[in-house]
């Protein structure tokens, strides 16, 4: 009997840390300048939660919105945050039109009201060789996938398990906020997945490893062969279905939307779109928002080669002049 209730006294002492350990996290866990590299579907319902969205601009979009290769704080929309424009930025790398329509079912879905919604429509994205043509992130997978009906399921690949292991995750995940938010805990202690990977990136700079690859890196235009699609698009295309599902549904629910044209580095990519079936295909997609209500950012050649790190990332130079021209561009008064 003394044995069964030191154990119970321990067990209850456990649960006790557990439970302080878990109401710290959810009482202190920030809400980041922008999505972590790889978020959890438990910290994605806290980004899109009424007091994170409602009265405020959500920008959307993939690696070149969200700010690659660059700290969060050089990142436009963080700059557009500190020039006084409520602004958040669901941005990320694998961000895509069927992505973008997931998120805003998310949003609508967990009753915020965002002031206005800009997203960036990357002309790459329309090509069924890309890898964010028809797949969804996988927490936003996670969470949008039930409120997709059959017609959207049928245009995108799931790659969500639906097994007892995946159901225990994703039940724990729900109700347990450090289990569920260890992959961003993660992140903001040591920057990285983890620990060990965190002290190979360290040692990577030290050892100046990191500085010579980076001197080698030279992006040239063969390896950007195929990228772009340059058959006509058509609506048998999934991007372009998302695009029009995503511009109704922001219609629907009386939000201003803005679409940006991605700006692309045409120095770089001349001899591969600098063609009259790339600018049709643009002007397509351009017509698509424009009659859907949106208003069309055209900042394809916005930007000058030397603003860019590659075919569509800006540089933190080109990152604040985009936050320059979307505060200019972008109204967020009544």
């Amino acid at each position: 009997m003394r044995f069964v209730g030191t154990y119970l006294r321990a067990l209850l002492t456990a649960a006790a840390i557990l439970f302080v350990i878990d109401f710290g996290v959810r009482a202190a866990f920030p809400i980041l300048p922008r999505l972590g590299d790889n978020f959890s579907a438990a910290y994605l319902r806290r980004a899109i939660a009424p007091a994170a969205i409602d009265g405020r601009t959500v920008f959307m979009g993939d690696s070149a919105l969200w700010g690659y290769k660059l700290a969060p704080a050089q990142a436009a929309v963080t700059l557009l945050r500190d020039r006084g424009m409520p602004a958040v930025n669901l941005s990320y790398e694998g961000g895509s039109t069927p992505n973008t329509y997931a998120l805003l079912k998310l949003i609508f879905a967990a009753g915020a009201k965002p002031r206005a919604v800009v997203f960036n429509v990357n002309s790459k994205e329309f090509n069924a060789a890309d890898s964010a043509y028809q797949t969804l992130y996988p927490a936003v997978e996670q969470l949008a996938w039930p409120l997709f009906d059959a017609r959207d399921r049928a245009l995108l690949a799931h790659k969500q398990s639906d097994g007892l292991d995946a159901r225990i995750d994703r039940s724990l995940g729900r109700f347990w906020a450090l289990y569920g938010l260890r992959v961003d805990v993660r992140e903001q202690l040591f920057g990285s997945v983890d620990a060990a990977t965190a002290l190979a990136n360290l040692q990577h700079r030290l050892s100046g490893e990191a500085q010579r690859e980076a001197d080698a890196h030279r992006p040239t235009p063969d390896r950007f062969l195929g990228t772009y699609d340059l058959e006509p698009l058509d609506e048998s295309n999934v991007g372009v279905a998302f695009l029009e599902r995503t511009l109704d549904l922001l219609r629907e629910r009386h939000v201003p939307a803005y679409a940006i044209l991605t700006p692309t580095n045409h120095a770089l990519l001349h001899d591969y779109i600098d063609v009259p079936e790339y600018r049709r295909n643009l002007s397509y997609l351009a017509a698509i928002a424009a009659r859907r209500g949106a208003r069309v950012l055209d900042y394809d050649r916005a930007f000058a080669p030397a603003e860019f790190i590659d075919n569509d990332h800006l540089t933190a130079g080109g990152n604040a002049k985009l936050a320059t021209m979307l505060r200019r561009d972008v109204r967020t008064g009544p």
